[in-house]
């Protein structure tokens, strides 16, 4: 195949397939829909994503805005680990309030999840990013300390959501003046605002959850983000707790990735024991998705757009045939049309193969 004629998505989902073998994981494929009410019960997991819904037979559908509640609803984990990858369809609403067919690839480890297999997918995140754009970051984060620090808090409701918006976001200022305002311990408090403050540079974020550690008890998910980072690749990965993971599916490592290029983050996963538990699977799970669909808009290069049109009317479509035919075997990629396309910037020729306008000058 010439993979010059591929689209970025294309060429990409192809690349990241290849890669996704090497590592021995198989290719899991899923309908196109669901039963409404998985997304229904699971809405917050969506974070709020609208869905598409239909009746068929009495039966209320939806197309999926998301492959991983399926993966956790479909895959039968009592046989042994399972090591799976996908590229599917989903359906998700967009800027404008439209909804947009996008491809989503992912990978997803369900079973037993140790060390090896964190390092491995983290590591296959990495490989993915890279794929995507020289220039990237994996910000890792993890649920077990953020839930363990804001539980130190002793919040409850709307102060418990403001306190996580602050470290979404990092608004230490705000929290600051809202901890002071609901009597927080200024120890705690303090331990708070240096998780929010906290460096991104793994070794520097290490000793500062270090001294965190000494106030709120999260020395094993310290020491397990440590042995994590001392296994994968220097200069790829940042330590960031804005990465906030719903602690009602999430139970360790999340992450975010981000290429350049992109305004927000291309990719996202983490450990979701507890979206097992809710479909009685007592097993563990970490995965990874990737918008591949989204892309295409920041890296398509536009080379398979034509390079030419040849234009005809009723009385020269003959020639202008011939003439399209022949410029196609010289290598160009050339439309046959009568009128140029609005924005066209390419090489417009007459019936006759006549260069009329040069690439790139006006009409």
């Amino acid at each position: 195949m010439n993979e010059s004629i591929l689209r970025f998505g294309e060429k990409l989902s192809l690349n990241l397939k290849e890669l996704y073998l090497s590592y021995g994981y198989s290719e899991f494929r899923l309908s196109s829909f669901e039963e409404y009410s998985l997304y229904a019960e699971n809405r917050s997991f969506l974070s709020g994503r609208d869905v598409i819904s239909f009746s068929v037979g009495g039966r209320l559908l939806a197309l999926r805005p998301d492959v991983t509640l399926s993966v956790a609803k479909n895959v039968n984990v009592e046989s042994g680990v399972k090591k799976l990858f996908y590229n599917e369809k989903v359906y998700r609403k967009i800027e404008g309030g439209n909804f947009s067919e996008v491809d989503q690839i992912g990978v997803e480890v369900l079973g037993e999840v140790d060390l090896c297999a964190e390092a491995e997918v983290t590591s296959l995140a990495i490989k993915t990013l890279k794929a995507v754009g020289k220039n990237f970051v994996l910000d890792i984060s993890h649920v077990g300390i953020i839930s363990k620090a804001v539980s130190a808090l002793s919040l409850e409701g709307d102060d418990r959501a403001f306190a996580l918006g602050c470290l979404e976001h990092k608004n230490a200022h705000d929290f600051i003046k809202f901890a002071g305002g609901k009597g927080v311990k200024a120890e705690l408090s303090a331990a708070f605002v240096k998780l929010i403050t906290l460096p991104s540079e793994p070794k520097a974020a290490l000793g500062v959850l270090n001294e965190i550690s000494n106030i709120i008890n999260i020395g094993e998910e310290v020491k397990e983000i440590s042995r994590l980072i001392s296994i994968m690749e220097s200069g790829a990965v940042n330590i960031n707790f804005s990465a906030v993971g719903d602690d009602g599916y999430y139970n360790g490592l999340v992450f975010k990735g981000y290429v350049e290029g992109v305004p927000h983050a291309i990719l996202s996963g983490g450990r979701y024991d507890k979206l097992l538990r809710k479909f009685s699977k007592n097993a563990q799970a970490i995965g990874f998705a990737l918008y591949s669909g989204e892309l295409e808009k920041y890296f398509s290069s536009g080379k398979n757009l034509p390079q030419g049109v040849v234009i005809y009317n009723d009385c020269t479509a003959d020639i202008a045939l011939s003439t399209a035919d022949m410029l196609r075997k010289s290598g160009k990629k050339i439309l046959l049309c009568k009128e140029v396309p609005n924005d066209f910037c390419g090489e417009i020729y007459s019936a006759e193969g006549k260069l009329v306008k040069g690439g790139n000058m006006p009409l």
